[in-house]
């Protein structure tokens, strides 16, 4: 390509300046654009490494991930970038004389795509026979969903999760308001790490905590004894893990997170250099490793386990823009095979979560700024979403809504944003097949000081619509946004959970607020961690028990309660629903249960 502005040469100097031939030439520019490929040890495939991007094109805060979002003027969608090293080098020009292009209306008649009189005969000796656009055979696009094939697959393969979400046969926690608060247990769960995730094996027996010095500890459920310490003795650098899955018969544990080179520092990320991070295969009960996945060069920051047509099946995302599908055999152990998702176009990718009613073969990414949904079986993006948040969409999932959300919008731009109605008219109620998203996010910081927000932290539901005809596209509708003047939660790697009747939003000062899914309302205020990063949140799917987790090392454990009518009469008489008083006595449950507002 021609830029203006550009010298070009004469003829004469062409001559002189041309490569001896088109084939050193691109020979010269495919290795000069090659990517770097490495060879794992431990399997059959090849990986891609892609080049490590600058520290400004990867998010503010490394490890924990304590980035209180980006500001304005380093985000690489601004214009007004100011570290330069966010843009990629231009690619080499290429020498030589430009090729001219012909028109089609100036070619010879023969080569206008019309056949030869004879296509049977052999092509003339020392000539090579020209295809013309008839004889090409065009392989018909697959549709990127087919609603006829869908339900066919989504009634062959039930996804069972939403089954277990309904179920009634459950003790599990349903209300958390002024009448059924939240109740912190006795019970001490502490780490010596930062911990950043929680999993809770298929049964609920078990629960894994993930952190900051490469150890996995495994909980019983009942007793909250530590029944296993998990840890690759075999590794010699730095392990943080951040997500983690147990298998379906919870034999394994799938771990991952970050691996640093104990030997190596890194100014731009001033932290231990880091190395391309694998996903590690525990054996709960022997502790060993036994599989190490190699593919990601960065950060994973999400992994899931689904089947999909009888396989198993690992999906991974990153920190390096990439989504990853692994094929496992029947134990979960064994790798079959893996291929990735990508687009040349996501810095970082956070969280999956599989369409309900589609047999396990589409799922969302939450990916930089906005939503992203996309084909397990054939690894291809089928739709993009618009920007949710200005900085990060960095957790998303499905979820089964026990009461009809009330549409409501949030008041843009306003002083207090509260939640009004701004005149905007509710999507019309969809006739076909759709599910409930919640999404949250992270804000572009103020481009005065760099320490608030650009807007207020918001929780969002979103209505997906399923496409009624084939090769359709999806509709994402917003219903509403969840705020609350006290919600500060502009740090990514941030965790949201919901029962189908409320949303569970940690903050980046040790709170948790429970959001009225139906309503918006805020009927309850977790306040038992340290001021610093709750990260992770889950509800138990069959006990009555919600776990969090936090930078501050520990693990807290709450039971749903219900109120006497005395207390409540008390209340009503002092004036309404009220906080409970909180007593300074470190030893004493700081939880307290507030008015709906």
């Amino acid at each position: 390509m021609v830029n203006p502005g550009d010298y070009l040469p004469s003829d004469e100097d062409i001559d002189v300046e041309m490569l001896d031939s088109d084939t050193e030439l691109c020979k010269t520019v495919a290795v000069s654009q090659k990517p770097t490929v490495t060879y794992d040890s431990d399997s059959d495939f090849e990986t891609t490494v892609p080049k490590r991007k600058p520290a400004s094109r990867r998010g503010r805060g490394r490890g924990r991930g304590r980035g209180r979002g980006t500001s304005r003027s380093a985000t690489v969608n601004n214009t007004d970038v100011e570290d330069e090293d966010a843009f990629d080098a231009p690619a080499p020009k290429a020498r030589g004389r430009p090729r001219k292009v012909v028109d089609e209306a100036d070619k010879p008649k023969a080569t206008r795509g019309r056949k030869k009189a004879d296509d049977s005969a052999a092509p003339a000796k020392g000539k090579a026979r020209q295809t013309t656009l008839d004889e090409v055979e065009v392989k018909p696009k697959p549709p990127s969903f087919d609603p006829v094939e869908n339900t066919e697959l989504a009634q062959a393969y039930p996804d069972p999760y939403w089954q277990e979400l309904l179920s009634k046969n459950s003790d599990r926690i349903d209300l958390i308001d002024e009448e059924h608060p939240l109740e912190l247990l006795p019970y001490t769960i502490t780490d010596q790490m930062a911990l950043t995730g929680l999993a809770l094996s298929p049964d609920g027996t078990m629960l894994a905590t993930l952190g900051s010095t490469g150890h996995v500890h495994v909980w019983d459920t009942d007793t909250f004894e530590c029944l296993a310490t998990l840890r690759d003795k075999s590794e010699p650098n730095i392990d943080e893990f951040f997500v983690g899955q147990f298998t379906p018969n919870s034999e394994y544990l799938v771990v991952g997170g970050k691996l640093k080179d104990r030997k190596r520092w890194s100014e731009a990320d001033e932290d231990n250099h880091i190395l391309p991070c694998p996903l590690k295969v525990f054996n709960v009960l022997t502790g060993e490793v036994v599989a190490r996945l190699e593919g990601h060069s960065e950060e994973i920051l999400c992994v899931k386990s689904v089947v999909f047509k009888g396989e198993n099946y690992l999906v991974t995302t990153s920190q390096d823009g990439y989504i990853r599908r692994w094929h496992m055999d029947s134990s979960w152990v064994v790798l079959q095979g893996t291929m990735e998702i990508s687009d040349g176009i996501t810095c970082m990718a956070f969280t999956v979560s599989f369409l309900p009613h589609t047999g396990n073969r589409y799922f969302i990414a939450s990916t930089d700024d906005h939503l992203t949904l996309m084909d397990l079986e054939q690894c291809v993006i089928v739709q993009r979403f618009d920007p949710i948040y200005s900085s990060y969409c960095d957790c998303g999932k499905f979820i089964e809504p026990l009461e009809e959300p009330v549409f409501q919008t949030l008041a843009s731009e306003s002083a207090d944003a509260t939640t009004s109605a701004s005149g905007q008219q509710p999507p019309v109620a969809p006739s076909g097949t759709y599910a409930y998203f919640i999404t949250r996010g992270v804000e572009l910081l103020d481009a005065e000081d760099n320490t608030v927000s650009s807007r207020p932290n918001t929780c969002t539901l979103h209505r997906l619509v399923y496409p009624t005809e084939r090769d359709g596209k999806f509709e994402l509708q917003e219903i509403r946004r969840y705020h609350h003047e006290e919600y500060l939660s502009n740090s990514w790697l941030i965790r949201i959970a919901s029962n189908g009747r409320y949303i569970l939003a940690p903050t980046l000062n040790g709170q948790v607020f429970v959001f009225s899914i139906a309503t918006g309302q805020v009927t309850g205020i977790l306040r038992d961690h340290d001021t610093i990063e709750v990260r992770d949140c889950k509800f138990h799917p069959t006990k009555n028990l919600l776990f969090t987790c936090g930078d501050d090392g520990t693990i807290k454990a709450y039971k749903s309660t219900l109120r006497d009518a005395s207390s409540l009469t008390a209340d009503a008489a002092a004036g309404g629903l009220v906080k409970e008083e909180r007593v300074e006595d470190p030893d004493t449950p700081k939880t307290v249960a507030v008015s709906p507002v």
